[in-house]
């Protein structure tokens, strides 16, 4: 690998790997570097699972985080045999380099990641975990250094290796679109992360939108299924997700928004309009639902909603004047209004300017004032990446056993003895496993509850049991309508302030429509191919074999 403006890799690994004596108060660093507890005389040195809170580092805490990455990987607690521990470390060290954005050094503490773990080279469930995560991390230290090229051919690589996790798709899409500059259409990377999870139709919405890609914006419409609540969340609930795994109300709001300036940018100034009233109808109801006077009446969420739904609308108005031809009414709206560095007005002054006769052009700021630094925005989008790039590490070991958690008989057991108010296993609901439901409207529920350290083996599992049951029903296809992923975490507090959360198994339900062979869809996904990209990797006689 070639490395730019940065220590050696000889240098910086001679300082990881100098062993020094284990001191009692070294056990820490390893959970503060990994988020994982020392490695013990485990074989892999993998004890534990990483916790959320001191796993990943905020930015003011990065530092730490490095130094500790260093003592641990300098302790005599690591074993040489350890190397997956050793990786493990690594990657993490690197996670940290890249929050406070250092990329060079991240790039040095991902290549010893790959030279340690060179053993694994033929590890399949290895290489799509780790491996996958590092070459995502690479791809967000190039992006970060402004080689956009190497960083969008490493994000296509990782795409390829984990074709069906929408994790890696998804990420591999944002990567993408965000060193690349904007084109004509919908992006191809953003294909297979809308076929395995809808909403990721939003983040490509809002992704081309704020690149000021107005068609793929409007294209990407229809693909997006918004979910309005019924009525607005109190003070101190998020507006960023719904109660029921929607997009939330915030995201509906952004979605609707951009599209509506996207109708307008693209020549449909009706329809930008109909958006517009649609999302004050919204507001209006949300509005109607809290309280007026009182305490909370200053928190009202929707009252607060509405100024940001009215300074975007300006915008919208403005450019719907635009391509009406009103030009006088399109620079009295802009009078007083907020304009935002963004693609939006950058669009808005730049049809303005060139469209209005010369008197009332002259009036139009000029529009490079308000470009955004599209480098700096890189940079910060692709540094808000590096947590989902960090995949669990995944060995046929930690792998649920696929073909014992298939039937449906002890999620009918557990159904039984709680419906009778009993449990079982001395009080432990084994809730474990898959279950299947036909809905009346024709489509199927397919849910997965594992203990796997990974949420990308529990999606996968559930994708490949809803291919089966395609293949069963025989049907070559099916979509995915909708998902909701959940984790389950053990969260510890110290005077009620969290210090640490570590995962303990997570869920997926998708709620799925079988297709005959007649049926198109963009979305669809063929039974058979899942089932032989998936099968082998699951299927408990294959991997004794």
């Amino acid at each position: 690998m070639k490395l730019r403006n940065c220590v050696s890799a000889g240098a910086l690994a001679a300082g990881l790997f100098t062993a020094s004596p284990a001191l009692a108060g070294d056990k820490q660093d390893f959970e503060t570097c990994d988020g994982r507890v020392h490695p013990g005389r485990q074989d892999d040195g993998m004890r534990a699972q990483a916790g959320g809170v001191s796993y990943f580092p905020r930015t003011s805490t990065a530092s730490l985080t490095i130094a500790a990455c260093d003592r641990a990987l300098a302790s005599s607690r690591l074993l040489p045999t350890q190397t997956l521990r050793r990786a493990h470390l690594l990657r993490a060290q690197a996670a940290a380099y890249l929050q406070i954005q250092e990329p060079a050094k991240a790039l040095v503490a991902l290549a010893l990641a790959q030279q340690v773990s060179a053993d694994r080279a033929n590890d399949r469930f290895y290489q799509r975990s780790m491996g996958v995560s590092i070459e995502l991390l690479r791809s967000i230290a190039f992006a970060q250094m402004g080689d956009k090229g190497r960083a969008a051919s490493l994000a296509h690589a990782a795409m390829a290796k984990r074709p069906y996790s929408s994790q890696v798709q998804e990420i591999g899409a944002e990567l993408v679109n965000a060193v690349t500059e904007s084109q004509a259409g919908v992006r191809p990377e953003w294909a297979m992360a809308m076929r395995l999870s809808p909403s990721a139709a939003s983040s490509a919405l809002i992704r081309e939108a704020d690149a000021g890609n107005f068609a793929a914006t409007v294209a990407l419409r229809p693909s997006v299924v918004l979910d309005w609540p019924a009525k607005a969340p109190p003070p101190g609930v998020s507006v960023l997700s719904s109660a029921n795994g929607g997009l939330g109300l915030m995201s509906a709001l952004v979605v609707s928004l951009q599209t509506a300036y996207a109708y307008a940018a693209t020549g449909s100034p009706e329809k930008a309009k109909a958006e517009l009233a649609e999302v004050r109808s919204r507001i209006t109801a949300l509005q109607s639902t809290q309280p007026t006077t009182g305490p909370l009446a200053p928190f009202n969420v929707a009252t607060l909603l509405n100024s940001l739904v009215e300074n975007k609308a300006k915008q919208v108005e403005a450019r719907v004047a635009v391509a009406e031809g009103r030009y006088s009414d399109a620079i009295a709206t802009m009078v007083g209004a907020p304009m935002p560095k963004d693609a939006a007005t950058v669009d808005l002054l730049t049809a303005l300017k060139a469209a209005a006769p010369a008197k009332e052009a002259a009036l139009v700021p000029d529009a490079s004032g308000f470009a955004v630094d599209r480098s700096k925005r890189q940079v910060e989008t692709v540094t808000k990446m590096v947590k989902q790039a960090l995949i669990a590490p995944e060995t046929p070991r930690a792998v649920v056993d696929y073909e014992r958690s298939r039937p449906n008989i002890l999620g009918a057991l557990v159904g039984g003895a709680l419906s009778m108010g009993t449990s079982l296993l001395g009080g432990i609901n084994r809730l474990d496993g898959f279950r299947s439901v036909d809905n009346a409207d024709g489509t199927t529920k397919v849910e997965f509850t594992g203990n796997t350290p990974s949420s990308t083996l529990v999606q996968e599992m559930t994708l490949l049991r809803a291919a089966e049951l395609a293949h069963a029903a025989k049907k070559p296809a099916f979509v995915i309508l909708d998902r909701k992923d959940y984790s389950r975490t053990m969260t510890m507090s110290r005077g009620g302030v969290p210090i640490s959360s570590t995962p303990t198994g997570y869920k997926t339900e998708m709620t799925v429509r079988f297709l005959d062979s007649g049926d198109q869809s963009p979305r669809a996904l063929n039974a058979v191919s899942v089932i032989d990209a998936l099968g082998p990797l699951y299927y408990e006689e294959n991997r004794k074999s």
